[in-house]
């Protein structure tokens, strides 16, 4: 790893011009080059009845770590089960009655269960995309979606460990996340020992839950993404992956879940009408990540116990709920 990587360097030249030394610099690299970003897009790699989240830390364009949660309707007697954050309050209310929208990453040991029992599985879920998260580590988007191309089931040949059916679908999904996903930036870090920690949480009322994502190095948050999902109106807004397939038979009539971030515009112009809001959701929310990054969570916690409202600390920030979304972010670095 070049040890300077980031850092300002300025070398010099020196020509001789009519018996002068003339001193040219050379550009010097940008700090941005190091900066780490978090990228998340929603995707349907796998049937129609769930949707995906996949979220991926980034230096440049080299991937250096992945995450895929995926969410789906089940029964909500199922023993043991979990549902999302207010699934027991206005959100789940929403739900078509007798389910409930889970994780599964919170429910791996239910839903692999059922993968060995109606797929036939060899192995639990989250065991086989730990090793194509993993396999994604240290590549491009480019890289990733020539060999999803060149091998039409790279969990046989190219993926020790994966055994999903679907797992050129997890491999494009995180390609696809680098490629278009929608960004938070962080701070600059020449590590390539990025950590994502992932949390869900109800940092805003009780009509909807958040996916909330840091990339550390050790114990500094480098970067943050807030995405929230809720139910709203078909017809001012755009539903995740598969809200006109099976996942979306589950719906309340006439609505369908939505991301915040997808649908930026419309939820800001909800919050803007109905609560007076001053300036769009995504606007906060990047001041709060901006905050968030380059800090530790003891140095958060130290301006949390500081000041009540935290939107005295961070500057950019107006919603009522900062403090909840900053907690979100210092309950995924805990993770």
């Amino acid at each position: 790893m070049n040890q300077f990587r980031g850092k300002l360097a300025v070398a010099v030249a020196a020509l001789t011009l009519g018996g002068a030394a003339l001193v040219v610099p050379t550009p010097a690299k940008a700090a941005s080059e190091d900066q780490i970003v978090v990228k998340q897009l929603d995707s349907a790699p796998h049937g129609k009845q769930a949707f995906a989240v996949t979220t991926v830390a980034m230096r440049g364009n080299k991937i250096l770590a992945a995450k895929i949660d995926e969410f789906q309707f089940m029964d909500k007697t199922t023993k043991g089960i979990k549902g999302v954050p207010n699934s027991d309050s206005d959100f789940g209310k929403s739900v078509k009655k007798g389910q409930v929208l889970v994780s599964k990453a919170e429910n791996d040991t239910i839903y692999s269960n059922l993968m060995k029992k109606e797929g036939k599985a060899t192995k639990d879920r989250l065991d086989s995309l730990t090793a194509i998260q993993d396999y994604a580590k240290g590549k491009t988007a480019k890289q990733l979606l020539a060999t999803a191309k060149k091998n039409s089931n790279m969990q046989k040949k190219v993926i020790s460990g994966a055994t999903l059916v679907d797992t050129n679908g997890y491999v494009r999904s995180i390609a696809n996340a680098a490629k278009k996903g929608y960004v938070s930036k962080g701070v600059a870090s020449d590590s390539d020992n990025i950590v994502l920690k992932q949390t869900l949480g109800a940092p805003h009322g009780t009509k909807a839950f958040a996916i909330t994502t840091v990339a550390m190095a050790g114990n500094k948050i480098l970067a943050a993404n807030i995405d929230e999902f809720q139910f709203v109106a078909k017809k001012d807004f755009k539903g995740v992956p598969n809200s006109n397939s099976d996942f979306g038979k589950s719906y309340p009539k006439g609505q369908v879940l939505a991301s915040k971030t997808v649908n930026d515009k419309a939820y800001s112009a909800n919050m803007k009408k109905e609560a007076k809001a001053t300036q769009k959701r995504s606007t906060s929310i990047k001041a709060i990540t901006n905050y968030t990054a380059g800090k530790t969570v003891s140095q958060i916690e130290s301006d949390e116990n500081a000041h009540s409202k935290m939107t005295d600390v961070v500057s950019g920030a107006t919603l009522a709920d900062t403090n909840g979304y900053i907690k979100t972010i210092v309950t995924a670095a805990k993770e």
